[in-house]
């Protein structure tokens, strides 16, 4: 699958994550809409912890790491990890 774009982020709390407000702007993607992103956590020489998931789009580009993968992938608020933006769709009305 292509990648769309890919950026790092800051974990905040419960797994709360934003999308940088360019990439948004750049795929139209806003509140309520849905994207599809892998994350990766690395450390030091281990390969590196990776996850899929499907979230919607909160306020000022907020999406959620599910609590099972943050617990499968030790992911913590404070940790920086990789997101690649896999797809993004619009809401069936």
């Amino acid at each position: 699958m292509e990648v769309l774009a890919k950026f790092h982020v800051i974990v905040h709390k419960i797994g709360r994550i934003i999308i940088p407000a360019g990439t948004r702007k750049f795929y139209g993607i806003e509140r309520g809409d849905f994207v599809e992103v892998k994350i990766l956590k690395y450390e030091s020489d281990k390969r590196p912890k990776e996850g899929t998931f499907t979230a919607r789009i909160g306020e000022q580009g907020s999406i959620f790491i599910p609590k099972p993968l943050r617990e499968v992938m030790e992911i913590k608020p404070g940790d920086v990890i990789e997101v690649l933006l896999l797809s993004h769709y619009k809401p069936q009305k």
